[in-house]
């Protein structure tokens, strides 16, 4: 996680971008946020080969956790110190049209006592972006990833010997058509997510059949820009997922129907503020008539603040529908509420404070799960080789009623270096 923040600079300059904003009425770069600016000197290099600019990377990271399986805080936390090894590849091409991205990352995490937990996922994933002119823009992916279930996600399945293991092969694509004023994108996507067997701590196990599903979203967007520091937005999602059938499912047929529609502004005013609000109704439905949905009103907002140039605050909130870490209880509706701020101390010192809350409400069973997550991180740029990170996360997690959820306090500090050869 610590990496996370050193690396945001160079990975958002990498990006294959479906609709490339610059120097248009929708371009909102008038600041850089601390933690995207690249120091002159620091810049990542890479390696040219083949019209291609390859970016090795390689993380290092120790980490101690006081409660590694996520137990309850009546009892039963257990501490331990982990170590992880993350390889990266990403090769951009250097073409004068189109854009091509290819990208690989593994990791490896080894724990000192709690072998159980020890895991290995990695990930592959490429992307392009065709120039149909100056206008229209085609975006396209596929990825495929092996990962594991994090102990600590909202509504993860409790009890497990291991953590859940799953793999998800993701394809995706969008349609930019881009003028002066107007900007209309159409996107669509499919991941399939194939569960392994899971095993519970009295032996039972859970058929992988009765957790892997099928996902699908669409959505359109339209923006209209007023000015060229406002435009107004209009966007619509629609989406389901699907859980196999087998012929002796023991859980509920938890397959569900979404939709979103939002209307909003964004929006950039001098070189101290900008932002996104969007407003509206979101929707979701359960196959299954016994399992009750939600409805209502939903949203996002995001708001960046630059007092000065070495300061950045962030604040973002939303109401929205999300895929749970429980495949056994996959959707939930999700109210969050979150601050962070960076500040470079010294042209390579970077210091980070983080807060959110979030509201998840559950319906398999009905319950109510509410997570305070906050922490600090800093990071020292030694040179544009090496970067060493410390981290700081602490999570508290309640659920009602009580009988259904969980009670847990975690705290977790992580130090590490990111290579960039």
């Amino acid at each position: 996680m610590g990496a996370v923040a050193a690396a945001g600079a160079a990975a958002h300059a990498q990006d294959v971008s479906a609709s490339p904003v610059a120097g248009t009425q929708f371009d909102r770069g008038r600041s850089i946020a601390v933690s995207q600016r690249v120091q002159p000197g620091y810049e990542e290099v890479g390696t040219r080969l083949d019209g291609f600019i390859v970016y090795p990377r390689l993380t290092v990271q120790a980490s101690f956790d006081d409660n590694v399986r996520a137990s309850s805080s009546s009892g039963g936390d257990q501490s331990d110190v982990a170590f992880s090894l993350a390889p990266a590849l990403r090769a951009i091409s250097q073409w004068r049209r189109h854009e091509l991205g290819l990208s690989a990352s593994a990791n490896v995490t080894r724990f000192a006592s709690l072998k159980t937990e020890n895991a290995e996922t990695f990930a592959v994933r490429g992307e392009g972006r065709y120039d149909a002119g100056d206008e229209i823009k085609l975006y396209g992916y596929a990825g495929y990833r092996r990962d594991v279930e994090r102990r600590t996600a909202p509504g993860a399945l409790r009890g497990t010997r291991r953590p859940a293991r799953f793999n998800t092969a993701t394809a995706g694509a969008q349609l930019t058509w881009q003028n002066n004023r107007l900007r209309v994108s159409g996107s669509g996507s499919a991941a399939r997510i194939n569960y392994a067997d899971v095993t519970t701590v009295e032996g039972r196990v859970i058929d992988s059949r009765e957790l892997s599903r099928t996902r699908y979203e669409t959505s359109v967007r339209a923006d209209y820009a007023i000015t060229p520091n406002i435009a107004v937005l209009l966007s619509g999602t629609l989406g389901k997922v699907d859980f196999d059938e087998t012929a002796q499912a023991v859980a509920p047929d938890r397959s569900a129907r979404k939709a979103e529609l939002l209307g909003g502004v964004s929006f950039e005013f001098t070189d101290l503020l900008r932002g996104e609000f969007a407003l509206g109704y979101i929707d979701l439905r359960f196959r299954n008539p016994a399992i009750r949905g939600f409805s209502g009103f939903g949203g996002r907002a995001e708001l960046e603040y630059f007092p000065t140039r070495l300061t950045t605050a962030r604040i973002d909130a939303s109401r929205t529908l999300q895929d749970a870490g429980n495949p056994l209880a996959p959707s939930y509706q999700r109210s969050h509420i979150g601050l962070r701020v960076d500040h470079e101390l010294y042209r390579h010192v970077l210091v980070s404070a983080f807060g959110n809350y979030e509201d998840d409400r559950f319906q398999l069973p009905r319950r109510t799960e509410r997570r305070w997550h906050g922490g600090v991180s800093g990071q020292y740029l030694v040179s544009r080789h090496a970067t060493l990170f410390a981290r700081y996360d602490y999570l508290h997690v309640t659920t009602r009623p009580s009988e259904f959820g969980r009670q847990l306090t975690d705290n977790v500090i992580s130090v590490g270096v990111l290579l960039k050869p």
